[in-house]
């Protein structure tokens, strides 16, 4: 029924197949952050008002749900249609959203080419991982998933370093979108003349569309209600607040987006209980190392957030305007590394240790490495600061491999598309959840501790423009080590994250093959 499979002695041929698959995996996530030291250009190019950040903010966000709402569908969409032809349509729509946002005059059309871009290249992903499934032995496979793992993280850790290079080297924002093109161009070229191995289109009929359709609505409600945040919650004249904080549009409508998307998932589930082709398979899900597999992924997810978001926020906090940026690619650089060199460290551990015990090495390290974080000084140390998180972002490195490795042991081979969109959706949900969660906590925790501040008393004869003064230096002077106190506490909890992950992973008992 299906190919015969790829001559695995051949590694050349493997080579050239995998060659331009991840060279195009990288291009794609280098664009999932890419936007980020050129969003202030593109604001003032398209004329949209710098407070309206509920506006050009949907410039990240509509790449990051299109992204994570196409991982699970397109891998099983490869498993019937076969991986080639997946990956083809997959490039083709993330190089066409790429003409878009470069040739784009109004924010609504740059939106649509993000768009364009996050479905092409969440897509393209865990087709790849598929693909490794498809065309490497058994005893390098795990290796192969780390690589991917690695050239995934490290494109879109690279992505704002690769934004600013394009930038400062072409003059133009839109440079680094048309840069797309040829580089997909030579990746799209070397892949047609290596397609063998490959899985090709499986005589079964595709999944049932209704269910995929009501599933996709569940997921983008999902993402949209996590993502409206926990900023809503606070009132605009709480201490960090009236420092600027600005509310999503969605923030008020947020429990009902949520309520949507679980209704939505409870219709998905009973479509997919009665469909003869479902979606996703059913005897996979219903798997408990599957499951513990998914749930450590979560969890890891939510713990890498807080390293990438957190980590840049102190050092912007402390550094002087002038450094900051080149402070932050640093230690994002160091975190980036290290995370790279896991990956692949873990890839090549699983083929002599169990996976779980490979997994609760990296979660060890990573756990270590966040609790060193919570101890940063309040100052700028970078040798300090990269080291410790270089830590963190190793062990978390190391985790990736082996809960790949997990979910495709786990499948069938007809299987591995879902298997590898599953669990990499798994992270994706756990990195919005987190980002979510430490938003709402980080702002809570922050307004109370500038609350709990003493009050500050006018002094006799003092103008009511000075004691005002007065009141907004003494706010700023304490709000740096608040902050700082702030980011400290979710560096623990990700840590504790990371602890309870020990014990998931503890249970992803399957058998060396």
């Amino acid at each position: 029924m299906n190919e015969p499979p790829v001559d695995r002695h051949s590694s050349q041929a493997r080579l050239r197949l995998l060659l331009p698959v991840l060279s195009v995996v990288f291009i794609a996530a280098l664009d999932l952050t890419v936007v980020a030291p050129i969003l202030p250009t593109v604001i003032v190019d398209l004329g949209i008002s710098a407070v309206d950040a509920d506006r050009y903010s949907w410039i990240v966000l509509s790449y990051l749900v299109a992204y994570t709402v196409t991982v699970p569908i397109t891998g099983r969409i490869s498993d019937f249609a076969g991986r080639i032809p997946v990956f083809a349509v997959a490039m083709a729509l993330f190089l066409v959203g790429s003409v878009v946002v470069a040739t784009a005059d109004t924010l609504g059309s740059i939106i649509a080419g993000r768009t364009l871009q996050g479905l092409g290249g969440g897509a393209m992903l865990p087709v790849s991982m598929a693909l490794v499934a498809d065309v490497v032995p058994v005893r390098q496979r795990a290796a192969t998933l780390g690589l991917v793992a690695a050239v995934d993280t490290f494109g879109w850790v690279l992505g704002p370093v690769w934004g600013a290079l394009i930038f400062e080297a072409f003059g133009s924002w839109r440079a680094i979108f048309w840069i797309n093109l040829p580089l997909g161009a030579i990746a799209a070229a070397v892949l047609l003349t290596a397609r063998s191995g490959a899985r090709r289109r499986n005589p079964v009929e595709l999944p049932a569309l209704l269910p995929a359709v009501v599933g996709t609505f569940a997921l983008v409600a999902f993402c949209l209600a996590l993502s409206s945040g926990g900023e809503g919650s606070l009132s605009a004249d709480q201490g960090a607040a009236q420092l600027g904080a600005s509310t999503n549009p969605l923030a008020d409508y947020r429990w009902q987006i949520l309520a949507a998307s679980l209704v939505a998932f409870v219709g998905f589930v009973l479509l997919e209980r009665r469909a003869e082709r479902p979606v996703l398979p059913l005897a996979l899900i219903r798997q408990r190392v599957f499951q513990v597999a998914g749930a450590a992924n979560l969890l890891v997810g939510s713990a890498l957030i807080v390293a990438m978001v957190n980590a840049p926020l102190a050092i912007a906090v402390l550094s002087d305007e002038e450094r900051a940026s080149i402070d932050t690619a640093i230690l994002l650089g160091s975190f980036t590394l290290a995370m790279t060199v896991g990956a692949i460290t873990g890839g090549r551990l699983v083929n002599r240790l169990q996976p779980s015990l490979t997994a609760a090495m990296g979660l060890v390290t990573a756990s270590t490495g966040f609790l060193m974080m919570a101890m940063w000084p309040a100052m700028v140390d970078l040798l300090l600061q990269s080291t410790t998180i270089a830590v963190a972002g190793l062990g978390l490195g190391v985790v990736i491999a082996p809960i790949g490795e997990v979910a495709i042991r786990a499948a069938r081979d007809i299987d591995y598309g879902a298997a590898s969109g599953l669990v990499l959706v798994a992270r994706l949900l756990g990195m919005t959840i987190g980002l979510a969660g430490v938003t709402a906590f980080g702002l809570e925790r922050l307004n109370r501790r500038v609350g709990d501040l003493p009050p500050i008393s006018p002094m006799p004869g003092e103008s009511t423009a000075n004691y005002f003064v007065r009141q907004q230096e003494y706010l700023t002077a304490n709000l740096i080590p608040l902050t700082l106190d702030v980011i400290h506490e979710t560096f623990l909890i990700a840590a504790l994250l990371c602890a309870v992950s020990i014990a998931v992973v503890s249970r992803m008992r399957v058998p060396k093959t």
